[in-house]
């Protein structure tokens, strides 16, 4: 009997130590769930945010629509909207909330034939940064 008891001694700390490391490991991967989660999670609300300025835009351009059906609404990229019309302040507001709501997020709107085709993009969160931008397209009828 006690021959039996020297062969068993130390195999309770090899399995202390083969459950730590499954633990670990098990922690490890919950961890990196709970990174790629909050990522994930910042991204989408990125994107709320970028159809939220566009319906925005949209609701002002149907107020406006004499303006808008006239292409006073255009702008590209990268441009700043000039002069003191409705649409161009309407331009400036909505480029300002875009820069102030989206990581160096542009917008761009373009009219033809009454069908209104606005873009934002931004540079997403948690993406390398010679990534390509985000974007979000709100094509419609005015």
């Amino acid at each position: 009997m006690s021959r039996l008891r020297t062969a068993e001694r130390g195999v309770g700390l090899v399995e202390v130590l083969v459950a730590t490391v499954l633990v670990s490991i098990g922690l490890l991967t919950l961890a990196s769930l709970q990174a790629l989660s909050l990522k994930r999670s910042t991204s989408a609300a990125l994107r709320t945010e970028a159809v939220g300025q566009s319906y925005d835009l949209l609701d002002r351009m149907r107020a406006n629509r004499a303006q808008a059906i006239g292409g006073l609404y255009n702008l590209a990229f990268a441009n700043a909207p000039t002069g003191s019309t409705l649409a161009s302040a309407d331009l400036s507001a909505w480029k300002a909330a875009l820069d102030a709501s989206l990581p160096e997020g542009d917008g761009q709107v373009l009219v033809e034939a009454q069908v209104v085709t606005i873009t934002v993009r931004w540079r997403d969160t948690g993406v390398a940064d010679d990534a390509e931008p985000a974007v979000v397209n709100l094509r419609t009828q005015l």
